[in-house]
């Protein structure tokens, strides 16, 4: 991700921050290095909790930096209209 984020243009933070909020593998990951004595509880502990918070707020977070997108780059025309009735988005 932090190698491919100069190539993504202003796309970057929306596909960036979308890609957060996937911690499950990472949960499994987790306790199977604790349960293998690779960490110790202090650092499990620390991992569970940067997990949970990327979990419950990167959806809020990407929410609004998909919104200021959305907001910066997309442009609706009005009089142009496709075949199934839906307005036409302009980049």
């Amino acid at each position: 991700k932090v190698l491919c984020a100069p190539f993504m243009g202003d796309a970057k933070f929306v596909i960036g921050w979308a890609m957060v909020g996937r911690a499950e593998f990472a949960y499994l990951i987790a306790q199977m290095a604790a349960s293998a004595d690779m960490m110790d509880q202090d650092t499990f502990s620390i991992v569970i909790w940067a997990l949970l918070y990327a979990t419950v707020f990167a959806p809020l977070i990407f929410r609004k930096v998909l919104a200021r997108y959305v907001a910066a780059h997309v442009q609706i025309d009005a009089g142009e209209h496709t075949e199934d009735g839906l307005k036409e988005v302009a980049h």
